[in-house]
């Protein structure tokens, strides 16, 4: 009977813990994530439309913000890749010049979310650079082509989204 109790104790113990936990955490955090897309100046809507993708209870700024860069960089990768395939000539040229740029900015996001994760804020912004120095190396080569909306829109996504994350870093 004294196990009964103590197990019907833990249970109640369990869920209050989950209903106090689950409405605390969710309390502030669209005001305060919509705080921190303030400061991200012309970004702000770049910067809220990721925190909406990767809403949850414990929100870690800095790396959402890395993921959301990643992860639009993973998609421009794949709209270069199509694009060129569908090419001839000087873009598929440009693009095997882009191509490891823009792996190599999504590796290094992927380096800045494991600083950021480790608190090394300074590598974290470091890398961070390093990645938008291959991405802008890749953008350069794109110009004077005519290129679709939807391309230009998801470059132009990596490129906002790398800046949110630089801006979130460093506050």
């Amino acid at each position: 009977m004294q196990d009964f109790r103590m197990a019907s104790f833990g249970g109640i113990c369990f869920l209050l813990a989950c209903l106090l936990f689950g409405i605390s955490s969710v309390q502030g955090d669209e005001s305060s994530y919509r705080e921190v897309c303030n400061k991200t100046g012309d970004n702000y809507y770049f910067c809220i439309d990721c925190f909406e993708e990767h809403q949850s209870n414990d929100l870690d700024y800095g790396g959402i913000s890395i993921t959301c860069a990643r992860d639009s960089t993973f998609v421009a990768h794949k709209t270069a890749l199509d694009y060129s395939n569908n090419s001839t000539g000087r873009f598929q040229d440009v693009m095997k010049f882009c191509e490891p740029k823009l792996d190599l900015a999504a590796k290094y996001l992927e380096a800045s979310l494991r600083a950021w994760r480790e608190q090394r804020k300074e590598d974290t912004v470091e890398f961070i650079d390093f990645c938008s120095s291959n991405f802008a190396s890749c953008t350069e080569k794109l110009s004077g082509f005519n290129l679709s909306i939807g391309f230009i829109r998801e470059f132009g996504t990596v490129r906002a989204r790398i800046e949110v994350a630089d801006v979130i870093v460093s506050l």
